[in-house]
């Protein structure tokens, strides 16, 4: 009996764990064509997926149709983009 419940602490803890991880940002990269624009909400699709941006933090004259990398960070069902630089660089 306590095998059962050392082994049910053990899969609750690894459980809980996993729900901490997923739930911290994660960085990651995608580069395509900017679909639409909206500067004054700043907010950048590309590839059918919305990013939010700071103007200040990315440096560039953004315009629709411009190839990009944009490097953001997913969490909590959002993605921010903390760079956004030309496709070829």
């Amino acid at each position: 009996m306590s095998t059962i419940k050392t082994v049910a602490g053990v899969a609750l803890a690894m459980g809980t764990g996993a729900g901490v991880a997923s739930a911290t940002p994660i960085d990651r990269e995608i580069v395509g064509r900017i679909d639409h624009l909206n500067p004054r909400g700043h907010l950048l699709e590309v590839n059918d997926q919305l990013y939010r941006y700071n103007p200040r933090l990315t440096g560039l004259d953004l315009r629709r149709g411009e190839e990009v990398r944009v490097f953001y960070r997913e969490g909590h069902g959002h993605r921010v983009a903390y760079k956004i630089v030309p496709a070829q660089a």
